[in-house]
């Protein structure tokens, strides 16, 4: 006998769905809908002109399409050195391209030919080669900001943002999140980074976009220090129905506390 026919449960899957992606995929989808963005944003009280360079953005991966364009050596050793105010980064940046790569424990066999993705550095493999640990907090954070995805990005125009993080369960996350990266932290005695302050250090300081930032939450309570806007609220100042019953019951999932 299967799972579902052990408990009884004979209903469509979405109703009981946890999952944040799903739902902030389902908001992202609502957001596309004619005038709904504007209706979202009025919510906010940002309700302003839509211009060319507006965009909404699920899964936003800015830096990391960013590095992938930027093809020259030379402009991604002038990141790295203008983000990266730690200890001997001149020798560094002088090396071989491979020994660069190798410095800061790039997954893989380190290219000869092309200064790697800070995202696809390793702090198992670079954590040794960084006594100080304020020099490896500073390129953890610095790494992780090529790998975090904000659920949704609003660009108002290319300056200016909104960051929207979906929580239907969680609570605000933490980085290092691996138990290996997690044990190299706690034996320096280095505080983990919140989820908020890599966000705000990834659009403000290595985007330059001025950005605010939002959670979208089940209970007001949520998450703390960030403006937070209930499912619920969201949903409801759009006026967001459905054809799709499975989509109605995602939305009436959201208008209850019990999760």
């Amino acid at each position: 006998m299967n799972v579902r026919k052990i408990t009884g449960f004979n209903e469509r899957y979405a109703g009981i769905n946890r999952e944040e992606r799903n739902y902030a995929a389902i908001f992202y989808h609502a957001l596309l809908q004619p005038e709904n963005s504007r209706k979202f944003l009025r919510l906010l009280k940002m309700d302003e002109p839509i211009g060319n360079d507006f965009g909404i953005y699920y899964e936003y991966s800015f830096l990391r399409d960013l590095w992938e364009r930027t093809k020259d050596n030379n402009t991604r050793k002038q990141i790295i050195k203008e983000h990266l105010h730690i200890d001997k980064i001149d020798e560094i940046l002088t090396s071989e391209t491979e020994e660069i790569n190798a410095r800061f424990g790039v997954s893989g066999r380190p290219s000869k030919t092309d200064i790697q993705s800070p995202g696809s550095w390793s702090i198992q493999k670079f954590h040794t080669n960084f006594q100080s640990s304020e020099d490896l907090l500073a390129v953890c954070k610095f790494k992780w900001s090529f790998n975090i995805k904000p659920d949704i990005v609003i660009h108002l125009d290319n300056d200016r943002a909104i960051c929207i993080e979906a929580k239907y369960v969680s609570g605000e996350g933490h980085y290092p999140s691996s138990s290996i990266d997690k044990e190299i932290f706690n034996k320096r005695g280095i505080p983990y980074v919140g989820q908020l302050e890599l966000q705000r250090y990834m659009m403000t300081k290595l985007l330059g976009i001025d950005t605010r930032f939002v959670f979208l939450v089940q209970k007001k309570a949520s998450i703390k220090s960030v403006q937070s806007i209930l499912w619920s609220e969201a949903f409801e100042a759009m006026g967001f129905k459905s054809d799709f019953p499975f989509i109605n019951d995602f939305l009436k999932n959201t208008k209850t506390t019990s999760v």
